[in-house]
């Protein structure tokens, strides 16, 4: 693995800190691509000091957190833990960046879309301009792996088939793709989303029997505190019907 720095970040805090800064920057680069571990206001990573061992196998586990607590006490790094599992304390990290002499990209775009000099410096050097191509192309093979999710459009009409008795979703606009990856990232399956619309479909409460006639839509379904409350059989309703193996042995919706 090819590891890279920023001379400016290392002028300021060091080398060390410096290539486990642009480590973090790649992954919470990547986790803002794919929208993923978004909490107060900004995008996060997470990592055991066990993985980083693995990931900087020259550093020790005092080096690290030795590098960790130093640019936590300059401000740079920051750290929460957002674990669902209460037991779970993997601690997140994310930066401030206006405590960092450049972007991750070392680039702004400007209103139009067009690529402007970053006020804070020069405009990319070759090795910058190679560190974002190599981003987004690992960015873009990490985007294509299949995770055995269908896609949000697809999850959508899947609503729009089963849940015949709310609102039919007309568009899938960027809040609500985005709401889909959310989930998955969070760690729901389309298998429990798709169980959360046969649900909703079984409840009264969700197809308008209240006494406001008020009914579930899409955009409610997929806001997680509603989602969990379905899940959990709060507003009745039944689970998805179990698949029927087609010959061959494979299973079908």
């Amino acid at each position: 693995m090819t590891y890279h720095f920023d001379g400016r970040i290392a002028a300021m805090y060091g080398v060390d800190e410096a290539v486990f800064i642009a480590m973090l920057q790649f992954w919470i680069a990547k986790n803002e691509a794919n929208d993923r571990h978004f909490h107060d206001g900004r995008y996060w990573t997470y990592n055991s000091i066990r993985a980083m061992e693995r990931l900087f196998p020259w550093w020790s586990k005092r080096q690290i957190e030795r590098i960790v607590k130093k640019l936590k006490d300059a401000g740079v790094v920051l750290t929460a833990n957002y674990n669902r599992d209460s037991h779970d304390r993997t601690l997140f990290y994310s930066l401030d960046e206006s405590k960092l002499p450049i972007s991750p990209f070392c680039r702004e775009l400007s209103p139009n879309g067009d690529s402007t000099p970053s006020p804070n410096g020069d405009d990319l050097a070759p090795n910058g301009e190679m560190y974002k191509e190599q981003l987004n192309t690992q960015l873009k093979e990490e985007e294509e792996k299949p995770d055995g999710n269908i896609k949000p459009l697809e999850l959508m009409e899947r609503y729009n088939t089963i849940c015949t008795g709310m609102p039919q979703a007309v568009k899938l606009t960027e809040k609500r793709a985005k709401a889909v990856r959310r989930l998955y990232a969070t760690g729901y399956t389309s298998e429990q989303l798709i169980d959360v619309f046969y649900r909703a479909q079984a409840s009264s409460f969700c197809t308008g029997s209240n006494d406001r006639g008020w009914r579930a839509d899409f955009d409610w379904l997929m806001s997680e505190n509603n989602l969990v409350k379905v899940l959990e059989g709060k507003y009745g309703g039944s689970a998805a019907p179990a698949p029927h193996r087609q010959n061959g042995g494979y299973e079908q919706w």
